[in-house]
């Protein structure tokens, strides 16, 4: 009897067991189901009941039912040690119904996760390709009307522009016309070009004979530019004789800034201010031009250009060796004492105007040296050294003429100094003007 009282109440557990686990799976499975079949969000339900989170509603819980719980207790209470086999054995034979589910949800949410990036990279694809012409098309858009550009300064490259000989030819010709013109206003009309450059001065007779020699040593430059401006038309200018010519303009328009600076505490308030500035930019253009024409032509940029201190080779040579000396002397004489032009008293303005002369003689000297270098290689009959011949014998006679004026007007003492001073700018002058006429080719 206590075999059989036993039996049963074994059989009982047993089968108090099997309603309490399929009573736990119906728990856990129902729930999914119900999910899965009613709720558009599941995934991130899922989600949260993985991640450990509070169960919202829906969710699978892992409760079981009061019932099921309550029975399960009362068997452990009664028969303890086969419950717990029961228990044990059940829970090793089959695998947990949420763990399967929660690992079939991720797989899902992996899969779905990875289509969701390849669905936006390929709209972003998309995107970028149809907005790529847009984009484009803004851009080649003319601005609108009332858009105000912003305000560009014009520039000027002097470089650049007399890189071209046509444009060298154009610069020496503007140059050339300006001496000229200069020197035919500064020779004929001295007074109205002092009146009208520095109208505050008290001019005075020698600042009247001075302004005319200005005039005739702008008439060898005006020559000596117009020889470049041939140069450069026929694309000579890279030969050391224009190389030697266009440094002596250069140093010229130096000279003429040096002279007005120098004069700038005694002068600066007799001048007429647009008159001064025109001086200056006269000066400093002229330079430029010339610098500029050096570095392109060179073919070494801006360098000094050869010389060539070898002795004469012939009486030419040797008499252009010694226009070349006197032309320095008579530079230096500019800055010195005055001791030919002693009648008349200097005025505010005579040391500057006698020393615009300095520039015009140191051109004078460059010219002398060219024509020496031409003599020792018999080339004075090409036209080159014909104008500088001719500018040479303007300049010269041109002085002689005012010089004897001078000396008529009492200006200059009539002495060995003034005579032979006199003499030896004839001499120049004959001298240039016999070969500018009898040189051949």
């Amino acid at each position: 009897m206590q075999a059989q009282a036993l039996n049963a109440r074994v059989r009982s557990g047993v089968a108090l067991t099997r309603s309490a686990t399929r009573g736990t799976r119906a728990a856990f499975t129902r729930p999914v189901v119900t999910v899965a079949a009613s709720r558009s969000n599941w995934r991130e339900e899922i989600e949260k009941s993985t991640s450990g989170g509070s169960s919202p509603v829906g969710t699978v819980t892992t409760e079981p039912p009061p019932s099921t719980t309550t029975t399960t207790t009362t068997s452990h209470s009664t028969n303890s040690t086969i419950n717990t086999n029961s228990t044990h054995s059940s829970s090793s034979s089959a695998p947990s119904p949420l763990a399967a589910a929660a690992g079939a949800a991720n797989g899902l949410l992996t899969s779905l996760k990875a289509q969701q990036q390849q669905v936006a990279a390929a709209l972003a694809s998309v995107a970028e390709s149809a907005l790529r012409p847009a984009a484009a098309a803004r851009a080649a858009a003319p601005a609108p009307e009332d858009r105000q550009e912003p305000v560009s300064i014009p520039t000027f490259d002097l470089m650049e522009y007399l890189a071209d000989s046509k444009h060298q030819a154009a610069a020496f010709t503007v140059l050339a016309a300006m001496s000229a013109v200069l020197s035919v206003l500064c020779t004929v009309e001295p007074e109205a070009v002092l009146e009208a450059a520095i109208p505050g001065a008290d001019i005075s007779d020698l600042d009247v004979t001075f302004t005319r020699i200005i005039g005739v040593t702008l008439a060898a430059s005006a020559s000596v530019e117009y020889s470049l401006k041939h140069a450069a038309e026929s694309q000579l200018l890279k030969s050391a004789t224009y190389q030697r010519l266009m440094a002596g303009c250069a140093v010229k328009s130096a000279g003429f800034l040096a002279v007005l600076l120098a004069n700038i505490p005694a002068t600066f308030e007799l001048w007429d201010g647009v008159a001064w500035l025109a001086y200056v930019i006269t000066a400093v253009g002229a330079g430029a031009v010339n610098l500029a024409v050096i570095t392109n032509s060179s073919g070494k940029g801006l360098a000094v250009p050869p010389l060539d201190l070898t002795p004469p080779a012939n009486a030419s040579a040797w008499g252009y060796t010694a226009c070349g000396a006197l032309y320095l002397a008579t530079v230096a004489a500019c800055f010195a004492p005055e001791t030919l032009f002693i009648g008349d008293p200097y005025s505010d303005i005579t040391p500057l105007v006698k020393g615009v002369w300095a520039p015009g003689f140191l051109l004078a000297a460059v010219m002398s040296y060219v024509l020496k270098d031409a003599a020792d290689r018999n080339r004075l009959g090409a036209s080159t050294f014909k104008n500088l011949n001719l500018g040479l014998a303007a300049l010269e006679y041109g002085y002689s003429v005012i010089f004897g004026s001078a000396i008529l007007s009492d200006q200059v003492d009539m002495d060995g100094a003034s005579l032979s001073n006199l003499a030896g700018s004839l001499v120049i002058a004959t001298f240039c003007l016999y070969t500018y006429a009898t040189a051949k080719k």
